[in-house]
């Protein structure tokens, strides 16, 4: 089925730019627009702007830009229709499809097919869980005894796989699903020689979301004893599920870790569960995972600061400290807390209640740093070799903070509980970096002297040039031509003025538009640019129509060439300070000299097209096989130097030769 056109302005108009992306990230006004970090590549300092009155986004470090829809194909990874269907649904729109080709239908994305399979298999645990015999004695019983109620029950969308070896392989298959997508899903098992089996039977269900709400995962808790069978089973990687890159209940915490300006860090599901219900919602899990740097990258989408919550075991706690570092190095602030001895989040909620759980935290939470130079005294004692290796760990640390001032901080507490001089830490901590800088070097260097090819069954290591990464041969200015600069400046004037207003006709009330002005000059010509001419052959239909598309027609634009292009143009980093208004310092806008600009750009256009007419002729001069032939050529090439002379006259500019 495909969307019709109607459905599709709709929901490009009630998808807010702002409320869209601020699902995903943490937006903070300046001026008229948002910053953030860009989730799409890893920075520290905000390059990715969003424009609310021009309904659109753009980075500054890695050039993504779109509007709502893009962003949700370019964040969650699916299609242009899913994406439809994802705004749809969060505006209360209704989706009305027309009937699509056998091509069209096949062509379907396959990450589409999995978030429909995925979807479908949760509402299924779900149902299991509220409506069958099995799910309520079972499922039920077991979630009461953990202290979860209806409400959590329902907002972590939690349910049950029963006991049988297919139940949900066939109820998928007999509702359309193919086994293929079922396996590639993670939902189901299929062994050779024998039939598919559920990979989740006889299991309570915590779905994982992505950040959009998206169920992607499942983990899932055995509930009778099985010494063969593993306690959790998860799903494995699929196309739409890297466990490297999320957090489990990230959906549901993301709101309240942007409003906290925080966000507790625990190991397992029902952490998160039993402190959300509790009132303590700005709570994720890494799902009992060594913690990434991509998890922790999306956490900084929300906040810059997490605090870790430890179960009071000194062994896990142990054994966690180095995966931390990665949260320094991200450069992120991080605390730390452990509970007494014998108790973990979940059960210490539920023993002292919200109000002095947050009490506890806020009392006994400690900068990561001094925690962890505490943790390792406790077992150096008077060894000094000991106490040399933990003072070096804690240096090599305290060198992966990226902040300076951070660093030097960190190195005066070091110093002061370990009584040593703080400026040998320094001097070590330097080496470390040093070493990082001389090894990254090299590796760089390595990487651009050769680089693998595959030539038949062998990997032959080939030289390649030194390319600057933000230049690459392929695209570099010099490639272009002149005439697509002034192409270029065409399109552009109309894309984001076309409906300006020239000239006003008063007695006969017509308006003479930017757009009426440049077609009247440019009439039929073609341009050479194939972005630049389809954006002017869609103008040209609109035109003929008595129309004059408005710039969101192309910053909505399904084509991405043609919305990245637009959306270029209309974006700029920079922005006029409040204080020259208020200083009354009067700055000319373009729409101030917009005549001036349309009038010089076609002047431009039609002379940097004529010179390339020139140079045509005078190749064809070179090659003119008859003394004929070379005086037509001449008496061409004489009428066009002086209709060059002319507009360059109009130009202000001299004509050499």
């Amino acid at each position: 089925m495909r969307i019709s056109q109607e459905t599709v302005q709709q929901i490009i108009q009630a998808a807010d730019v702002t409320e869209v992306i601020g699902e995903y990230v943490s937006l903070k006004k300046r001026g008229a627009n948002m910053i953030a970090c860009c989730p799409f590549h890893n920075e520290k300092t905000p390059s990715f702007y969003v424009s609310p009155a021009k309904g659109i986004y753009k980075c500054f470090g890695c050039g993504k830009a779109g509007d709502s829809v893009r962003f949700v194909m370019d964040i969650e990874g699916i299609g242009y229709p899913e994406a439809l269907k994802h705004l749809a649904k969060k505006y209360g729109i209704e989706v009305a499809e027309k009937e699509v080709t056998n091509e069209e239908q096949q062509a379907q994305n396959e990450k589409e097919s999995l978030y429909i399979v995925l979807d479908f298999a949760n509402k299924y645990y779900q149902d299991q869980l509220w409506k069958s015999p099995e799910g309520q004695s079972i499922g039920q019983s077991y979630f009461k005894e953990r202290g979860f109620n209806h409400t959590t029950i329902q907002r972590f969308e939690l349910g049950y796989s029963p006991d049988g070896w297919d139940a949900f392989t066939k109820h998928a298959i007999k509702n359309g699903f193919s086994i293929d997508i079922l396996e590639k899903a993670g939902l189901s098992i299929v062994k050779e020689g024998k039939g598919p089996i559920d990979r989740f039977r006889g299991r309570v269900i915590f779905p994982i979301h992505n950040v959009g709400g998206k169920p992607i995962a499942f983990g899932a808790r055995i509930l009778k004893k099985d010494p063969n069978a593993p306690k959790y089973l998860n799903s494995p990687e699929t196309a739409v599920y890297h466990k490297s890159y999320i957090v489990y209940g990230i959906q549901q915490a993301k709101n309240p870790i942007r409003v906290e300006d925080n966000c507790y860090l625990v190991e397992g599901y029902t952490d998160v569960v039993s402190l959300s219900q509790s009132g303590v919602e700005n709570v994720v899990a890494s799902s009992g995972t060594s913690l990434t740097k991509e998890q922790i990258q999306l956490i900084r989408r929300f906040t810059n600061n997490i605090t870790v919550l430890y179960d009071g075991d000194a062994a896990g706690i142990k054994a966690s400290l180095r995966g931390i570092d990665i949260i320094l190095e991200e450069g992120l602030n991080v605390k730390a807390v452990v509970f007494p001895d014998g108790d973990d989040p979940d059960s210490f909620i539920q023993k002292v209640g919200s109000q002095a759980f947050k009490e506890y935290v806020q009392r006994t939470q400690k900068d990561f740093i001094r925690f962890k130079t505490e943790i390792s005294l406790k077992d150096v004692g008077h060894d000094p070799i000991k106490r040399a290796e933990v003072i070096k760990e804690l240096v090599e640390t305290i060198s992966k903070i990226p902040d300076s001032i951070k660093r030097s901080v960190f190195y005066q507490e070091v110093a002061n509980l370990m009584g040593i001089e703080e400026q040998i830490l320094i001097t070590e901590g330097n080496k470390i970096s040093l070493k990082k800088v001389n090894d990254a070097e090299k590796d760089r260097q390595r990487q651009n002297r050769v680089q693998p090819q595959q030539v038949g069954d062998l990997d032959v290591l080939v030289e390649r040039p030194e390319v600057s990464p933000s230049f690459p041969v392929e695209k570099t200015e010099a490639q272009r031509s002149a005439v697509s600069y002034q192409e270029e400046e065409c399109i552009r004037l109309l894309v984001c003025y076309g409906t300006h207003v020239l000239d006003r006709n008063v007695v006969d009330n017509i308006d003479f538009t930017l757009t009426d002005y440049i077609f009247n000059e440019i009439r039929d010509m073609v341009f050479e640019t194939p972005t630049y001419q389809k954006i002017l052959a869609i103008f040209r239909e609109f035109y003929q129509n008595h129309q004059i598309p408005d710039t969101s027609h192309f910053t909505s634009h399904q084509d991405s060439e043609i919305q990245q292009q637009v959306i270029n143009w209309l974006s700029t980093p920079h922005q006029l300070s409040e204080n020259w208004l208020k200083k009354e310092i009067y700055i000319p806008s373009e729409t101030d000299k917009l005549a001036d600009l349309a009038y010089t750009n076609v002047l431009r256009l039609k002379k940097t097209r004529y010179e390339a007419d020139m140079t045509k002729l005078s190749n064809q001069l070179l090659e003119a096989q008859s003394y004929e032939e070379q005086d037509q050529i001449l008496v061409k090439m004489m009428q066009l130097k002086e209709v060059i002379k002319k507009i360059a006259g109009l130009l202000g500019t001299v004509v050499q030769g």
